[in-house]
């Protein structure tokens, strides 16, 4: 079986192309849960800077990321140390994270 790879551009085309098109994205929800778009009309460009930006967002180093989070920062300040100091007695693979920031990232601007 291969991944089910759509052309798109036939959504504009007569209803019964379009009906097609629409039942084969539909299985390819519900029968693989993705499915391979083509002839969809975003630049090619576009797709490699969106590639980019979240591979930058991906590659940030994750104690770097979880210093800068509410959760550390307030477990920093109940410990009475500024922010960024390491916590010696906490384990940080027992840490969960239960906030949300719901931020964009600073270093990755280009990921909003």
């Amino acid at each position: 079986m291969a991944i089910p790879v759509i052309d798109f551009s036939k959504v504009n085309g007569t209803g019964e192309e379009r009906a097609k098109t629409m039942a084969q994205i539909a299985d390819g929800c519900e029968e693989w849960g993705f499915f391979q778009l083509m002839n969809h009309g975003i630049p090619e460009e576009l797709l490699e800077r969106v590639k980019k930006v979240s591979s930058e967002y991906f590659k940030l180093e994750r104690e770097e990321t979880f210093k800068n989070s509410t959760v550390a920062k307030i477990l920093n300040d109940l410990a009475g140390k500024k922010s960024g100091e390491k916590l010696e007695s906490v384990d940080w693979e027992d840490v969960i994270t239960l906030l949300d920031n719901n931020e964009w990232p600073s270093k990755t601007p280009g990921f909003k």
